[in-house]
């Protein structure tokens, strides 16, 4: 079997629930949106083993993160990688945008599964960005450009609790997220979320 993929890298995680862990990182080609402000380059994968992929994440560190792109675009064909990876030893994540639900059978393999629901700032149509129904539980993390879109992060929260709530400045070099960040603390503190920066951004890494 093979999985369409951009690249594997190792580095570190620069966001959610495990920011600064070392990682091995599958980068899935393609996404069913196309967000204004992405910096990720997903398109024009090749065609790669799961085996090979397997092979690769064995000599890394032990935590895998699968992202793209969606991932999830993937559907059945990603629970054998994952299911795999698991047993290996490693942890696995899974970041996605949340309009997809998993497949049966990936769930109970995941460590950390990180919803990155995409706001009005996205450019997306509400109806294609709106999250899929049964998806599993995990934290929901936010790209905010600036305070005046908590309220529509909260409503989404509103939606979904008990979850750990992650909220990151947008912006695409240090100067510009460190001012997002300061705007950004004062009304996220008072919710009781938690402010984290973009550790990829900060150190200029991938």
């Amino acid at each position: 079997m093979t999985l369409n993929i951009k690249e594997i890298f190792q580095s570190l995680q620069g966001e959610g629930p495990a920011i600064g862990s070392p990682a091995t990182f599958i980068r899935f080609s393609g996404c069913n949106l196309s967000c204004a402000y992405c910096d990720t380059d997903h398109q024009s994968g090749s065609e790669v083993a799961v085996s090979s992929l397997v092979q690769r994440v064995e000599s890394g560190p032990k935590r895998v993160v699968i992202t793209g792109g969606e991932p999830l675009l993937a559907g059945e064909e990603l629970v054998p990688l994952v299911q795999a990876i698991s047993r290996s030893g490693r942890s696995v994540d899974v970041e996605t945008n949340g309009t997809i639900a998993p497949p049966a059978g990936m769930i109970e393999h995941i460590d950390h599964y990180v919803i990155s629901p995409k706001l009005s700032n996205s450019g997306i149509a509400p109806g294609e960005r709106r999250l899929a129904d049964g998806l599993p539980p995990g934290p929901l993390k936010f790209a905010l450009a600036g305070p005046d879109e908590l309220d529509e992060a909260a409503e989404i929260v509103g939606r979904f609790p008990g979850r750990d709530i992650y909220i990151m400045p947008l912006g695409t070099d240090l100067q510009e997220m460190i001012k997002a960040m300061a705007l950004l603390r004062p009304d996220v503190e008072s919710r009781g979320w938690r402010l984290l920066p973009r550790l990829h951004i900060l150190l200029g890494i991938r």
